[in-house]
């Protein structure tokens, strides 16, 4: 199911047995499907997305060693702020490059993630939506294969929603069908 280094990070992390949430998207996702998770709050929603995507990452950094992998999109910086705590923890231990970018980002970190991208990138929406117009960091994400959309209700029924959608069909132009979401 997961790759080796992530199977040894959830047991040490203590998440086994997992969570149903986990149990039945994992799977999909190391298939290649796109899921959407729907779960109660501190169920686990966020490992069920990242953890197979980092093992899914692991072969894919064979591939391709520089580039932004996955994009994980929240509709809040206070989200954002939580989201980096939660995943540096996996991101570090398994040696991919994780940063976050919002309007508040300083111009000397929106630098050097142009000049050095993430392998994981999370932002909001609006942000996701500039870095497509910019060059020299629109050309890193010619490497994305995942997208993450965390509390997609929030997006949904307003025009962030619409702007956002919009933006994903964007980056579908860029990286073709290989995207998962």
């Amino acid at each position: 199911m997961l790759a080796e280094p992530v199977a040894k990070l959830v047991a040490e992390k203590g998440l086994i047995p997992l969570t149903e949430p986990q149990l039945l998207a994992i799977p999909r996702i190391l298939r290649g499907e796109n899921v959407l998770i729907v779960a109660p709050t501190g169920i686990g929603k966020t490992e069920a997305a990242i953890l197979p995507i980092l093992s899914l990452m692991l072969e894919e950094r064979a591939n391709v060693k520089n580039g932004i992998f996955l994009i994980y999109i929240t509709p809040l910086r206070a989200l954002n702020r939580d989201l980096v705590s939660r995943i540096s923890w996996w991101a570090s231990r398994l040696d991919f490059k994780l940063s976050v970018r919002h309007g508040d980002t300083p111009s000397s970190e929106r630098r050097t993630q142009s000049l050095s991208p993430p392998h994981i990138l999370v932002t909001t929406p609006e942000t996701f939506q500039i870095l497509l117009i910019g060059s020299r960091l629109r050309s890193h994400l010619k490497t994305v294969r995942w997208i993450v959309v965390d509390e997609l209700h929030e997006l949904a029924s307003d025009k962030r929603g619409s702007q956002l959608s919009l933006a994903l069909e964007r980056l579908k132009k860029i990286v073709g069908d290989r995207i998962q979401v």
